[in-house]
Formats: C-alpha cells, sequence, structure tokens
C-alpha cells in the first residue's frame, strides 16, 4: 500500500521538478542577469514534462519486458538513453515548435533549440538517475531480505532433515532403548503415559507428547490430535468425516488405534503436510 503510494506521488511529482528545473535552468542561461520567471512559461513546461514522463515511464516498462536489468544492463542502458533522447526530440522539438508556431510565437532557432534540448535532456537524464538509484536500492534490501529468510529457512529444512537421523531415548521395561525416529510409526499418549510403537513393539517415552513432537522432523510426522503424532508412511486411507473433519486408516494396525479422526481446526495443516510431504 505504501509503496503503490510512493510511486503516485513520484508520478505527480517528477513532470513539475522536470519542468520547473528545466524552466529555471532555460531561463538563467537565455538571460543570466535578469531571468525572466512566467507562471504561463512554467504550467507549458510542466505540461510537456509529463508528456516525456509517461512516454518515459512507457519506455520503461516496455522495456523491462524484453531487457531486465539484472540480465542486459548495458543494453537496457544503451537503449534506454536511446529512446529518452529520441522522446525528447518529438516532444520538444515536434510538439513544442508546432504549439509555439500556433500560439504565434514562431519558431526556436537552432542554438535555442540545442540550448532547451540540452538542459531538458541532462535535468531527465538526473530524475531518471535517481528514479534507477531507488529502484536498485529497493531490489536490494528486497534481496538482502529475501536472502536472510532462504538462509533461515534452509537452516531450519535443514534442522528438520537432520532429526531424521536422531535417535529417541525409550523405557522398555526395567531398561533403557536407542531407538532410531526412521523406525517410529506412531506415538499415544494414554492415562498421561507416552507410548512410542515400532516395529510390533512399544516403549514409554519419558516426557510429553509436545516434547516428543519437538524431536522429530515435520515432514515426517503430525501431530493428529492430543493424544496421537502419526508417520506419513503410516497412513493407509484418507476420508472426508463431518463438519470438515478427517478420518484416517493407520496401515498394519489391528487394535483401536488404526482409526483416527483429525479435527476440523487441524484439516488444513493437516493437507498442508501431506501435500508437502508427498512432494
Amino acid at each position: 500500500m505504501a509503496s503503490s503510494k510512493s510511486r503516485i506521488y513520484w508520478r505527480i511529482l517528477e513532470p513539475i521538478l522536470l519542468g520547473s528545473i528545466a524552466n529555471i535552468a532555460i531561463n538563467f542561461i537565455f538571460n543570466p542577469s535578469r531571468p525572466d520567471f512566467i507562471l504561463k512559461e512554467f504550467l507549458i513546461a510542466i505540461v510537456f514534462s509529463g508528456m516525456l514522463t509517461e512516454i518515459n515511464r512507457f519506455i520503461d516498462f516496455r522495456l523491462e519486458r524484453k531487457l531486465s536489468w539484472t540480465n542486459n544492463l548495458g543494453k537496457r542502458f544503451i537503449y534506454h538513453l536511446a529512446f529518452l533522447t529520441l522522446s525528447l526530440i518529438v516532444v520538444i522539438n515536434v510538439i513544442g515548435n508546432v504549439y509555439t508556431w500556433l500560439i504565434g510565437d514562431g519558431f526556436y532557432s537552432f542554438k535555442e533549440l540545442f540550448i532547451i534540448n540540452v538542459c531538458v535532456f541532462v535535468v531527465a537524464l538526473l530524475l531518471t538517475f535517481f528514479k534507477w538509484s531507488a529502484y536498485f536500492y529497493k531490489n536490494w534490501i528486497n534481496a538482502e531480505h529475501s536472502l536472510t529468510d532462504s538462509t533461515k529457512e534452509l537452516n531450519k529444512l535443514k534442522s528438520e532433515f537432520e532429526k531424521s537421523s536422531n535417535q529417541i531415548e525409550l523405557q522398555k521395561g526395567n531398561g533403557l532403548l536407542q531407538l532410531n525416529v526412521e523406525d517410529i510409526n506412531f506415538v499415544k499418549s494414554d492415562l498421561g503415559i507416552v507410548w512410542v510403537y515400532y516395529e510390533g513393539s512399544k516403549a514409554v517415552f519419558n516426557g510429553s507428547l509436545l516434547t516428543l513432537m519437538e524431536l522429530l522432523p515435520k515432514h515426517l510426522f503430525f501431530h493428529a490430535n492430543r493424544n496421537m503424532i502419526i508417520r506419513q508412511e503410516m497412513i493407509l486411507s484418507i476420508s472426508s468425516s463431518t463438519y470438515g473433519k478427517i478420518d484416517l486408516k493407520l496401515k498394519d494396525i489391528v487394535d483401536d488405534n488404526s482409526l483416527i479422526t483429525i479435527s476440523r481446526l487441524k484439516a488444513a495443516s493437516f493437507r498442508k503436510w501431506r501435500n508437502s510431504s508427498l512432494n
């Protein structure tokens, strides 16, 4: 929203700056001792500058589709200057001369046209450089933020994949068991005891379900409800249930753990997790 407003402000301000600065410079050059500043001249200069900046903006838009700054910097710069010069010739020398002829002021001399063209071109080029600088700075800032976000996301993914090779300490009988994460089928909390199921057997995790979930890779395991953590490979079938819920059937399980329900509140996150896991 803020970016859209700044573009509107600059679109209004650019022709005003171009027309005013160029008009002041031209008046000083033509009559340095007593420059004649007339409101009518300023308004005419702003109108012509508006035409020039709109043409320049259209050129910029068309060139961006064919020659981007990132891939063709030198070629884009040369083309833009060429089209800017051509636009200046059309607006100042053709339309400007026709206008002065219609109002009865006659034609400009070659020297006058040369001074006017140079002044307007220099001012237009300076404003264009300012706009390009703002554009490159904005892209640089966005690139820095994107790089930072990408690095964070990459580190997060790396951390999650590293969890796949971790081992979880469990209690089985009177002894301790180091179980590979990849061997866990699903986890169930029953009466405050967290049972970890693996290869037809189960053991106890000395901690909460949430604590265990932090140790498991998110791309493989999903916290289905307050009592269950399921593994992606253990899902046999998925079906829609009432009120936006999802029913799951787990494979290789014959007791009441084989059927579980994903609540309506968790249905969207489950679908997102499922799709990302499959991809």
